[in-house]
């Protein structure tokens, strides 16, 4: 078990790093290919409780949406348009079909915006220019940084449980923890980006994005474990040995980057 999550943890690191290093057609599809993943774990998920969504409308539009926001430089317009028109597609073929109740068109466009969306979200934080990929990369020291001295602190020191309904191991030390470690990565990468690359926005703002990734990638790892305990399901998939689904492995991410995205919109631009 150890060893097929090394290898298969391995095999993640060098591809992310292709993915970056290459960047283009290559980095984008790949985000479309985790995104469909995402979205089938999320609707076999859910098909585990005896819903129905309508998985192929997800996807539909998911590929509308990334054809998009690849092709045009200004694309907000088409995120609200497409969250609009998968929600009106799916609740017309309630009125037209008996195949599908409220709830299964509702799950459907759940899907669409989660994992969906928040997948396309790290194309556009990627494309952002100058500090695009750099605030990627930072996004994901601090987030994996959380969720691993979140891991190691709640270890050595958790005593007082955080969420005990949905996740008993996780403890409020152990939150406090990675929210500090995340916090201190950031500062350090923050430090290497500024010496070593001249990506300057400043310490205060490293900062920011480092509490704002500390507190939302846990949110979002609760957030699918919330998922899975009311599917019923240990893990969203197999397809990362070791690791689980790709909703396992990203579930902090899908926080964790809109979140930065919307402070670079906000702050930075």
């Amino acid at each position: 078990m150890l060893i097929s999550r090394i290898v298969s943890a391995a095999i993640g690191i060098v591809y992310l790093i292709l993915a970056f290093y290459i960047g283009g057609w290559f980095f984008n599809l790949s985000v479309l290919g985790i995104s469909l993943i995402g979205m089938y774990e999320l609707y076999t998920a859910v098909r585990h409780r005896g819903y129905n969504p309508i998985s192929w409308v997800g996807y539909l539009f998911i590929f509308w949406l990334f054809c998009y926001i690849t092709l045009h430089s200004s694309c907000s317009h088409a995120i609200l348009l497409s969250a609009l028109l998968a929600a009106f597609f799916c609740l017309f073929l309630t009125v037209v079909s008996q195949r599908w109740s409220l709830l299964d068109a509702c799950l459907t466009v759940f899907g669409f915006i989660y994992p969906g969306m928040a997948f396309m979200s790290l194309i556009l934080l990627y494309n952002v220019e100058i500090y695009g990929k750099y605030l990627l990369i930072f996004t994901l020291f601090a987030t994996w940084a959380t969720d691993t001295f979140a891991y190691f602190t709640g270890l050595g020191l958790g005593k007082n449980k955080l969420c005990p309904r949905i996740s008993p191991k996780k403890t409020v030390e152990g939150s406090v923890g990675g929210v500090l470690g995340s916090l201190i990565t950031g500062i350090l990468v923050g430090m290497v980006f500024t010496h070593f690359y001249r990506i300057d926005i400043g310490y205060v703002h490293y900062a920011a994005i480092s509490l704002l990734c500390g507190i939302t990638s846990q949110m979002g790892d609760l957030s699918a474990s919330s998922i899975k305990r009311f599917c019923n399901i240990k893990d969203f998939g197999h397809i990362l040995p070791g690791h689980g689904g790709i909703l396992d492995r990203f579930d902090s991410i899908l926080f964790a980057v809109p979140i930065v995205y919307s402070y670079y919109l906000l702050f930075l631009i």
